[in-house]
């Protein structure tokens, strides 16, 4: 069998969770099938408008798959973002389309109360429409789609990486900290993060707090840091290799996202998986693995004093920790197996591919 995936990000240079699920969801696969992944040129020019970009990313990809002479069975699209091409080469080479929706641009701007730019409506609404089968990573995801989209709806989370190389952390580290990394916009969730860390140190005055990332919010952050007094007890990290992320993991009091709107929650899934206490908001696809007081913390992070005070408890309950982090461990590692996924996809496409021979 031979797949084409479709993504504006590669693989193996991921600068979010999309990327690092790619990285590994085709690591699995290509031990039984054939995975071509078509993403744009890394020397395309900068644009005034991401949607430019889109546009043009998804002319470069076409040409590319035209001009590249293999033959396919599949085509694999991630995320709206890659509509424009997807839906061309469905139309071009005849071949059936999968797609997965790891999050919906409208809902991810309505959670910041923001209105969504109409392109990319278009293209959200173009793959919906385009797809012969939907994916998503998460119940939550599909509750959504179900009312946006009329067709098969597949539930396939991220495999867990079974990874454990770390690298090192800086010797400046040797302090307690809290821990939380992911892309520095507003849906994330880390403005309101550093309310609740403000509040947290007056309970304990030796905790740190530590956060990875990029993104265009990153300096409104440490703006942020800098008003609530929080400079010399706040680190700003960039995007770190994942080896690095599980080093800071493997030191940290606690793994910490407070997402206003999450699809899946990757980075807590990585948290969890290495064996860390981690507390999560209430509600996205948290749900389907984190469970508070069980396997994490659920925390309403717009209640700042109440977060606070559950994370202090939490933090101090050394045997209750204990148990929620063994626990979430073991859940992600089930829930999350990598051989499952990869039995699941595998049994997806063949799926696909059957029924466009037989329509």
């Amino acid at each position: 069998m031979n797949v084409l995936m479709l993504s504006l990000e590669h693989p193996h240079e991921p600068k979010s969770g999309l990327g690092v699920h790619l990285n590994r969801l085709i690591s699995y696969l290509k031990l039984h099938i054939n995975v071509t992944v078509c993403t744009p040129s890394r020397r395309m020019f900068s644009y005034a408008q991401f949607e430019d970009f889109i546009a043009d990313a998804n002319f470069t990809m076409v040409q590319h798959v035209l001009s590249c002479n293999k033959r396919f069975d599949l085509i694999h699209a991630h995320d709206d973002m890659t509509a424009p091409a997807a839906h061309d080469l469905k139309q071009r080479l005849g071949l059936p389309l999968a797609a997965t929706i790891h999050g919906l641009e409208s809902e991810r701007k309505k959670a910041c109360q923001e209105a969504p730019h109409p392109y990319r409506l278009q293209t959200e609404r173009l793959l919906l429409e385009s797809a012969d089968e939907l994916i998503v990573l998460s119940t939550f995801m599909k509750r959504a789609l179900d009312k946006a989209a009329r067709k098969k709806i597949t539930v396939i989370p991220s495999p867990a990486s079974l990874e454990e190389e770390k690298g090192q952390i800086p010797r400046s580290m040797n302090k307690r900290f809290l821990f939380s990394f992911g892309r520095f916009v507003p849906e994330k969730g880390f403005s309101q993060l550093l309310k609740v860390f403000a509040i947290l140190r007056q309970r304990q005055p030796d905790l740190h707090l530590v956060m990875a990332g990029e993104g265009p919010s990153v300096s409104s952050y440490e703006k942020l840091a800098a008003a609530l007094n929080l400079k010399e007890h706040v680190m700003f990290l960039p995007f770190l290799h994942r080896r690095d992320l599980r080093a800071f993991l493997s030191r940290c009091e606690m793994a910490v996202f407070p997402s206003f709107y999450e699809p899946f929650g990757l980075a807590a899934q990585e948290s969890m998986e290495q064996g860390v206490l981690t507390a999560v908001s209430q509600s996205g696809g948290f749900c389907d693995y984190a469970f508070h007081d069980k396997t994490a913390i659920a925390v309403d992070f717009t209640h700042a004093q109440e977060a606070a005070d559950l994370l202090d408890r939490f933090l101090k309950d050394r045997e209750k920790a204990r148990r929620i982090k063994e626990a979430g461990k073991q859940q992600v590692i089930k829930l999350h197996d990598p051989r499952l996924i990869t039995a699941s996809y595998l049994q997806l496409y063949e799926r696909i591919i059957n029924n466009s021979a037989i329509h």
